[in-house]
């Protein structure tokens, strides 16, 4: 599924829903597994985490307004809702990897070109948690980066499609996550919009040999 600005709630709420469908909550980590060997069960759930095999979770998730009102479970384990739904957790990171947050909750950067790392290949990730994509994104470069001391990772909370870093950056894209690569030059090899881990790695090696 493609997390299309057209289909997301402003505001916060869950992606892929339509604005009308306020019964709709946001897509939270708590239905994330702990360790990489966790039970998953019938649900299709890392059992630890299944409001329906764990009744007395349900607050704990309606807390956070991580519920789908409409399937009655939590948005985030709501295969209805969000076919592509992943609950691995992320590879630890190890030390000295390069991992930082520009915008934390969609305040705005003017520009990406200063914060491009010299003499490494840097990815730069528009990203929200209501994006189960963004998420195999972030497990694939976590992966990247352990395997990697020339890669620099920094990430870019868009929040909603109005926050003023959307405005800025995010105008004539349609879908998250948008990614853009900067090569060890610290010019830009290319921009991927959508999940298509291919195109990255791509951009990556391209940014490498620059």
């Amino acid at each position: 599924m493609r997390w299309l600005k057209s289909l997301c709630l402003l505001g916060g709420l869950a992606a892929g829903c339509a604005s009308t469908r306020e019964s709709h909550g946001e897509l939270s980590s708590l239905s994330v597994a702990t360790s990489e060997d966790a039970a998953f069960c019938e649900h299709r759930i890392p059992q630890e985490n299944c409001t329906r095999c764990h009744p007395e979770l349900v607050p704990r998730f309606q807390a956070a307004r991580d519920w789908c009102g409409e399937h009655g479970v939590p948005e985030s384990q709501c295969f209805t809702c969000h076919p592509d739904l992943s609950f691995e957790p992320l590879p630890v990171l190890a030390p000295g990897a390069d991992l930082k947050k520009l915008s934390q909750a969609g305040e705005d950067v003017p520009e990406l070109a200063p914060h491009a790392v010299p003499g490494k290949v840097t990815v730069f990730d528009f990203y929200a948690d209501w994006c189960p994509p963004c998420r195999k994104v972030d497990a694939h470069m976590f992966a990247l980066l352990n395997a990697r001391g020339d890669v620099a990772y920094r990430k870019l909370n868009v929040v909603s499609w109005d926050s003023p870093l959307a405005r800025r950056h995010l105008a004539q894209v349609e879908n998250l996550p948008y990614l853009l690569v900067y090569g060890k030059d610290g010019k830009l090899v290319r921009a991927i919009p959508g999940f298509d881990l291919g195109a990255l790695d791509a951009a990556i090696k391209e940014g490498g040999s620059r």
